[in-house]
């Protein structure tokens, strides 16, 4: 495998999880905690979530042997 396409194998798997614990900790935190907008809190780490997760699916693609 060429260092190209690992470094994009691996950057995409951190960026996937990334998202994930990102989502995860928005979600635990709204529930947790009533201080703040829970919409606007479960909708901007929603967001946040889709965007590193979109690009990490990216990235994993990017970085597959041909």
């Amino acid at each position: 495998m060429a260092k190209r396409e690992r470094v994009f194998r691996e950057i995409g798997k951190v960026s996937v999880n990334f998202g994930s614990l990102t989502f995860a900790s928005l979600v635990l935190g709204t529930i947790i905690r009533g201080d703040y907008d829970r919409m606007a809190i479960l909708w901007i780490g929603g967001g946040l979530a889709f965007l590193f997760i979109t690009f990490g699916i990216i990235l994993l693609s990017q970085g597959e042997e041909k």
